[in-house]
Formats: structure tokens, C-alpha cells, sequence
């Protein structure tokens, strides 16, 4: 989604499945094609929907549907990060 701010259905998508399966950005089960470990820190996640947040007024007429699944999104992720996560191990 970086780099897309514009495309709306991008973001809206991006949202939703982070929301879904962004755990397994932060505990390592996402796999690169060439299966490696694809682990994202949590922080930038939430660094994401920062920015999301706070540009919801240039995505256009469908900036409240955006506003609403991000903190659904973020509602969903605050149960599952920040507990384990390989990439932190303080959090370990």
C-alpha cells in the first residue's frame, strides 16, 4: 500500500487484510516467494494506519469507509501484536 495513497480500492483492501492476517506479518509465518520469513515490526504497521488516519481528507468521497475499517482494523490488530514478536525480542 506504500506509495498508493491514491488508489483508493487499494487501500480499502490493504485495510482489511492487515486487519485479518496482520499477525502473521509480525510473528513471521508470512513467507517472500522464496520462502523466507517476512517479518514486519509492528510499529510500522501501526505507522501505516498513522498515516492513513491522517490523510484520510485527500482519498476522497470514500474516506469515512476508510476511517472505519482502519480502526476495526486496528481494533482486531490490538489483541494479536505486540505479545510476541521475533522481530522485537524484547517483547520475548
Amino acid at each position: 500500500m506504500n506509495g498508493n495513497w491514491n488508489q483508493t480500492g487499494l487501500i480499502q483492501l490493504g485495510i482489511w487484510l492487515i486487519g485479518e492476517f496482520g499477525e502473521m506479518l509480525v510473528n513471521g509465518s508470512c513467507k517472500h516467494p522464496n520462502g523466507t520469513p517476512n517479518v514486519v515490526d509492528d510499529s510500522e504497521i501501526i505507522k501505516m494506519y498513522e498515516t492513513i488516519l491522517s490523510d484520510e481528507k485527500r482519498l476522497g468521497e470514500r474516506c469515512d469507509i476508510i476511517i472505519m475499517w482502519s480502526l476495526t482494523a486496528l481494533s482486531k490488530l490490538s489483541i494479536r501484536i505486540g505479545k510476541t514478536n521475533p522481530a522485537n525480542p524484547e517483547n520475548a
